[in-house]
C-alpha cells in the first residue's frame, strides 16, 4: 500500500513540476515574441528581403523573421497575442493546468480573427506595415469576403461591436476574473 501512495505522490509531484516548466516556457515565449515585435523594423531581413542587410531586431534574424511573420499575417493584433502568452504562462504556473493553454489559444484565434477584420477594414493604412497593412493578409482576405458588405450595413455599430468582441475574447483568453481583479485592487 505504501508503494502505491508513494508512486501517486511521485507522479503528482512530477506532473506539477512539468506544468510549472510548461508555464515558464509559455511565459518566456510570450516575452521573446514581445521583444521581437517591439524591435521590429521593416528594413530587417526576413523571408521577403535579402539576407545581406544589417539586422536591427534585438533577437537577430530569428526575431526579425518571427516578427515579420506575425505582423504580415495578422497585423497589430500580434501584441495582444504576446500578452495572452505571458499571462497564460503565469496562469499555468500558478494553477498547474496544461489544458488552460489550449483553451486560451482557442480564444486567441477568435479575437485574432475579429481583430484582423477590424484593423483591415477600419485602419487599413499603415506606415510601418506597408505590405499587408495593420490587419495583415488574414485581415485583407476577410476584408474581401461578404463580411465587408455586412460591416457596411452600419459601420458605427460594427466598429464598436468588433472592439467589444475583441476585448471580451481577449479577456477570456487571459482568464480574466473581475472578482479577483477587484480583490487585488
Amino acid at each position: 500500500m505504501d508503494i502505491k501512495k508513494t508512486a501517486n505522490l511521485l507522479i503528482n509531484f512530477a506532473i506539477r513540476r512539468l506544468s510549472e516548466i510548461f508555464g515558464i516556457i509559455i511565459f518566456v515565449a510570450g516575452i521573446l515574441l514581445l521583444l521581437a515585435l517591439l524591435s521590429y523594423s521593416p528594413e530587417d531581413p526576413n523571408f521577403i528581403f535579402p539576407d545581406n542587410t544589417e539586422i536591427k531586431n534585438i533577437l537577430g534574424f530569428n526575431g526579425s523573421f518571427i516578427s515579420d511573420l506575425f505582423f504580415q499575417s495578422i497585423g497589430m493584433i500580434s501584441y495582444l497575442i504576446c500578452l495572452t502568452l505571458i499571462i497564460s504562462g503565469i496562469n499555468i504556473f500558478r494553477t498547474k493546468e496544461f489544458f488552460l493553454f489550449i483553451e486560451n489559444i482557442f480564444f486567441t484565434v477568435i479575437y485574432s480573427i475579429f481583430g484582423t477584420i477590424f484593423l483591415a477594414h477600419f485602419y487599413s493604412d499603415a506606415f510601418t506595415l506597408y505590405i499587408n497593412g495593420n490587419g495583415g493578409f488574414v485581415g485583407n482576405y476577410f476584408n474581401q469576403t461578404f463580411l465587408t458588405s455586412l460591416i457596411l450595413i452600419n459601420k458605427t455599430i460594427f466598429y464598436y461591436l468588433l472592439i467589444f468582441l475583441i476585448i471580451i475574447f481577449f479577456l477570456i483568453s487571459i482568464n480574466f476574473n473581475p472578482i479577483k481583479f477587484l480583490i487585488i485592487i
